[in-house]
């Protein structure tokens, strides 16, 4: 090798540290996360519940994580489009999903041959809520209260109950089967769509979530009798309780925020950071309530542990009602 003067074997030195010193390492590292926008699948349509909690939500993470959060709706099959989307997503934290008991805790048991795994194909980021289900008659219908629209079901002896999601159908089943009235389901794409067919007398009743409720029911052109559940709701105190008078509404409409399993654990703890530091916002907080929604936020271990829980509620539900597969 010929001899090379200081200054030339200093300029060779440096043109090799580039090429596999630090400074190369360095240009290939991973940015810090996030560094692009975080897109937030819905599984029902716009004016659902779940799609104005999405949206809210996504107003106030942009801030935290200061990257833009999009929301995109994918409707359809009770929200199995959107479920196995996300599952199939790249796990990077990029691709998150509003999940809740209509997509994790009752499709294992509505559809046969489901298409991800409630447990195994999703990480949980955390928990966001309580969705505060109604249920619902024409405005124009006389019931007053339960027993009334109960009576009034049995002597007609064939009423049509509706439903835009799953939580909702388990509801109209159960309801069905503990106050023992013959009703045939009727199913709809999304609650909008459901609601629309009850002001129109085409149904009798039906449960959906008062977020997606509410607007037809300060309308005037729907009236809200009681809660789908055993105990009366913080949301609507002045609503009875369904299972006050006919018992076993002992299941949970959660709602939590979900990743594509194999999310990084780092990942996963940003956003849950970002999104506990939303829920509690007392403004957020107070549009959640108005929305009918019961703040529950929570970490990812905790709401792992309530998909799993909540399965088993709504699996027990569904066998009871006589609920098969389809």
């Amino acid at each position: 090798m010929p001899f090379l003067q200081p200054s030339h074997r200093s300029a060779l030195l440096f043109a090799l540290c580039i090429a596999c010193g630090p400074w190369h390492g360095l240009a290939a590292a991973e940015p810090a996360f996030p560094s692009k926008p975080i897109r937030v699948i819905v599984a029902f349509g716009p004016g659902s519940g779940g799609d104005n909690l999405a949206r809210l939500l996504g107003q106030y993470l942009q801030p935290e994580l200061d990257t833009p959060v999009v929301i995109e709706n994918k409707v359809g099959a009770l929200g199995q489009i959107a479920t196995t989307a996300l599952a199939r997503a790249t796990p990077d934290g990029y691709t998150l999903g509003m999940g809740s008991s209509s997509t994790h805790s009752t499709a294992p048991f509505l559809t046969r041959n489901l298409p991800y795994d409630p447990v195994r194909d999703f990480t949980a980021v955390g928990g966001l809520n309580n969705y505060t289900f109604v249920l619902l008659v024409n405005a124009s219908a006389p019931d007053r209260d339960v027993p009334g629209l109960v009576a009034r079901l049995r002597a007609k002896g064939s009423a049509f109950y509706g439903y835009g999601n799953a939580s909702g159908r388990v509801g109209g089943a159960h309801f069905r089967r503990v106050a023992e009235f013959a009703a045939t389901e009727v199913a709809y794409k999304s609650s909008p769509e459901a609601l629309t067919d009850l002001a129109a007398g085409r149904v009798d009743f039906l449960f959906t979530d008062w977020g997606s409720a509410r607007p037809f029911v300060e309308s005037g052109r729907l009236r809200a009798l009681g809660v789908m559940a055993n105990a009366r709701s913080p949301i609507l105190p002045e609503l009875p309780a369904v299972g006050e008078r006919y018992p076993g509404f002992d299941f949970d409409n959660w709602g939590g925020l979900l990743a594509p399993a194999g999310t990084p654990a780092a990942v996963v703890a940003t956003l849950n950071t970002a999104l506990l530091r939303v829920l509690g916002k007392p403004e957020v907080r107070q549009r959640m309530a108005a929305m009918g929604l019961e703040v529950r936020p929570g970490s990812p271990a905790e709401l792992a542990a309530l998909v799993q829980a909540q399965q088993r509620a709504w699996g027990a539900a569904i066998q009871a009602a006589g609920l098969q597969p389809e």
